[in-house]
């Protein structure tokens, strides 16, 4: 009688303690739950349970947990579908009938399962139905001659058993017999006969190999007769075991013809395409042809010393008594057992050792779901189980069970390969090393977030990028922000302090393309440039990595607080990070760095309240630096093609030629001297900063842009500069505050009268009378510090100051109907006085 099992309890069918008994050690039960020994790991603790009553088990070591389909599956390397029925033949459910493999199986049901006609199945395919109880159809493999060298039973789909070799069977690829006819331009190698079939009826020349582990060295002397090989790669372990013996083999005989790997992410093979399209060959082939013309170059290393399969860069040796798969990293233990290290296949790339404090890390290479994957590391987080474990949060398979295998590995991976792996000095700043500059060295490599920096590349032409900004340097806020950009490097050597320059203005005025152009000197401008949305601690570590590089920050206006903008100012202008504490105890290194920053916005960074600092740090440029916005978008496509090439010209230029910073020197102490005749008022820090970018833009447009006679572009240009920025009176702080208090009076006059209902003080002649409290809030409301603004006002004499019992006091008492109160006296200059009295 035929027995539904999807109806059954198949729980009370099995005794479970008998079932895993099979497997597990050391059993001790207790009430419905069984601990064990688990057998996925070298278990010394009895960390495995099942229940009794459902078989549901779980390793509290980290190993998984699921019921008996999972474990058995695991533990027998079955899919969950054959472990099911395993247990359902180990509860007495299985359908008899299949349990024998009497499953009925004719040429008519293979014909409907790959959907190929029964007779081109005879005719051109070589099946037979020959079984007289019609449970397997015969597939018949020949040589070249037609010769039969073997039938290969194929049965039921769900059948126990799929297939079965005649004994004395030769096997040889699947097809020989009809090179012959096929076209020898190419050949498609498969895995199986139906997808071979299926690739004939639609007209294609290809040969099937009965499993990927048959592949041999002698099927090679077929596929020499074509052109070009095709293999085809199915989505699992037997299609990478596939593409990896071809290699492998094909490196042995020394196949020199083009391989080439094709594969589907919709389908698993060919007849699963076939079958999805409906027979229709149009579609098929349309199909077939897009992924045959993205088919992936197969590389062949005829060298068999030089093979390697992991693409690790050297050769390796493996550690004695370990062995590395694609399946993971395996170890021999005791009684011939192996131990599993990890899952995933990993190896020491190289050794870096950082320039400045000669301490290592190291490059691992390892493959998680068969991708490639690269990860720097410092060499202490691969020698402690505490530390390994953090490779896990990169998809490497470890945790606090394999940690000591995979630490021990690696070692033991590192002493075999002491004289193999490659070393390479690495630093995580750009800039001066001595004298050398980085990343323009090409033996040092550049680290950023763990990984390797690449932004500092070129593209396209040099020649095209001078052309191109050329037409644009016209224009005294474009040429001074890209001349800012090649000061940069030459802070550090001429020991010059670090300024901003903020590039602000309205929209699409194309800031952000100037910035970019500016940075285009020294590489991809998309990955040189960061925005303001960030933090501090964010900004700090750039800053650190750039070093001797101009830092580019974009859309100040993303930042609503002022307070941030000016901390980051003066954080960026000190040139170092926060003095910080590590885990381990003692200090971090400090962040460092001397370089200039580009910023632009649409708000100016400083503010009327602003210090004193903000402004004498800053170069605050309102100007547009382009005529239009079509001369913007110009720009934009030149940088996003040409770039990185003027950075590499100009530092090669300062290191062959030392007299270039002596005429920098020169040069700029004489502009220096011009700007503040022209200009008195300039704050002498930015005419220092204006100066130097000056003397850099001359000698910049003599060697870059081969310009002959460029200083008097740069002396408009500085001039045009220098009219934007804001003397020494509009930056006294103590100057903006009076005039604000001063515009207040003028604004609020009937706030010092009598009847006012507000009252503010007094208006005398030559003098205006706060009472405190008023003037105080006044002030703050505009983020200035009273103390600090009186204080300001007393060297300026605009306050009066009183002393009471030798304490100074910025207040006096001052009688109002017969009491006393206390008012802050300003002096009113004559111009202001006489605003006030009108």
């Amino acid at each position: 009688m035929k027995k539904f099992f999807k109806q059954v309890n198949i729980d009370e069918h099995i005794d479970y303690e008998q079932f895993y008994a099979k497997y597990l050690k050391n059993m001790k039960r207790s009430n419905d739950k069984i601990t064990a020994q688990c057998p996925f790991h070298d278990d010394q603790h009895n960390s495995f349970w099942f229940r009794v009553s459902n078989g549901c088990w779980k390793c509290e070591a980290g190993c998984g947990g699921g019921n008996a389909v999972t474990f058995l599956a695991r533990i027998e390397g079955i899919t969950q579908k054959e472990a099911y029925r395993h247990l359902l033949k180990e509860a007495g459910l299985l359908d008899e009938n299949k349990e024998k493999g009497k499953m009925k199986y004719t040429l008519e049901d293979y014909s409907k399962e790959k959907m190929l006609p029964v007779e081109f199945l005879t005719k051109i395919c070589g099946m037979k139905e020959e079984d007289y109880n019609k449970r397997f159809v015969s597939i018949y493999y020949k040589d070249e001659q037609g010769n039969i060298t073997g039938i290969r039973k194929r049965y039921h789909p769900n059948s126990s058993k799929r297939f079965a070799w005649v004994t004395g069977a030769q096997i040889v690829p699947y097809g020989l017999w009809r090179l012959n006819e096929f076209d020898n331009t190419y050949i498609i190698l498969v895995e199986g006969e139906s997808d071979a079939q299926t690739l004939w009826y639609h007209g294609f020349s290809a040969l099937g190999i009965a499993g990927a582990n048959n592949l041999r060295k002698e099927d090679f002397q077929y596929l020499s007769n074509f052109e070009k090989v095709y293999i085809w790669q199915e989505p699992d372990r037997g299609g990478e075991t596939f593409i990896t013996r071809f290699k492998t083999l094909a490196a042995e005989v020394r196949f020199d013809k083009p391989c080439y790997i094709i594969k589907s992410d919709t389908y698993k093979d060919v007849s699963e395409i076939h079958i999805a399209l409906g027979e229709d060959h149009e579609k098929f082939c349309n199909t077939l042809g897009n992924i045959l013309a993205a088919a992936i170059p197969l590389e062949i290393k005829t060298d068999i010393k030089e093979q390697n399969p992991f693409g690790v860069g050297y050769k390796y040796n493996t550690p004695q008594g370990y062995y590395i798969t694609s399946e993971g990293v395996w170890k021999d233990g005791k009684n011939g057992q192996q131990i599993e290290i990890t899952r995933t296949p990993i190896f020491i790339a190289k050794k870096l050792k950082d320039i400045q404090s000669l301490q290592e890390k190291v490059e691992l290479i390892y493959y998680n779901n068969n991708q490639k994957h690269s990860l720097v590391v410092d060499k202490g987080d691969i020698a402690t189980t505490r530390e390994i474990v953090k490779l896990a949060n990169y998809g490497v398979m470890v945790n606090s069970n394999n940690a000591k295998h995979l630490v021990d590995f690696l070692y033991c991976y590192e002493f075999e390969n002491l004289d193999n792996i490659p070393v390479q000095y690495m630093t995580n700043k750009l800039g001066w090393h001595k004298d050398k500059f980085i990343p323009f060295e090409g033996d040092i490599v550049v680290l950023f977030n763990g990984a390797v920096f690449e932004g500092l590349q070129t593209e396209g032409s040099f020649q095209e990028w001078l052309q191109g900004i050329k037409q644009f340097r016209y224009n005294e806020a474009f040429r001074f922000m890209l001349a800012t950009s090649f000061t940069a490097p030459l802070l550090r050597l001429l020991q010059q302090r670090i300024f901003l320059v903020h590039l602000w203005g309205d929209s699409r005025s194309g800031k952000t393309a100037t910035l970019k152009a500016a940075l285009s000197v020294w590489g991809n401008p998309d990955d040189l440039v960061v925005t303001f949305n960030a933090t501090k601690v964010g900004l700090e570590k750039i800053a650190s990595f750039y070093n001797d590089l101009p830092i580019g920050i974009d859309e100040r206006q993303v930042v609503n607080s002022q307070e941030f903008i000016e901390n980051l100012v003066y954080m960026l202008s000190l040139g170092k990070g926060k003095l910080r504490g590590a885990k381990g105890g003692g200090l971090q290194p400090l962040s460092t760095w001397h370089t200039v920053v580009l910023s632009t916005g649409e708000e100016p960074l400083s503010s009327v309240t602003s210090n004193e600092g903000i402004f004498t740090r800053t170069i605050e440029i309102n100007l547009k630096p382009f005529d239009d916005e079509q001369q913007a978008r110009q720009c934009y496509q030149l940088i996003q093609n040409n770039y990185g090439w003027a950075g590499r010209e100009w530092i090669k230029a300062i290191q062959q030629d030392k007299n270039i910073l002596l005429q920098i020197r020169n040069i700029s102490q004489k502009l220096f001297d011009m700007v503040l005749n022209q200009y008195p008022k300039t704050i002498q820090s930015h005419a220092q900063a204006l100066a130097l970018v000056g003397a850099v833009d001359i000698t910049t447009s003599k060697l870059i842009f081969r310009e002959k006679k460029p200083e008097e572009e740069t002396i408009i240009t500085l001039e045009a500069i220098t009219e934007q920025l804001q003397g020494t009176e509009e930056v006294d702080i103590g100057q903006r505050a009076y005039d604000y208090i001063v515009d207040m009076v003028n604004a609020h006059i009937k706030n010092f009268e009598e009847e006012a209902k507000e009252r503010w003080g007094f208006l005398q002649d030559g003098t205006v009378e706060f009472f405190p409290t008023v003037l105080e809030k006044l002030l703050r409301e505009m983020n200035f510090n009273p103390k600090k603004i009186y204080a300001s006002w007393e060297e300026k004499g605009l306050i009066k100051v009183t002393y009471e019992k030798d304490t100074k006091r910025y207040s006096c008492l001052k009688w109002l109907k017969g009491k006393p109160v206390r008012v802050i006296k300003l002096k009113l200059l004559q111009e202001t006085e006489n605003k006030a009295t009108m």
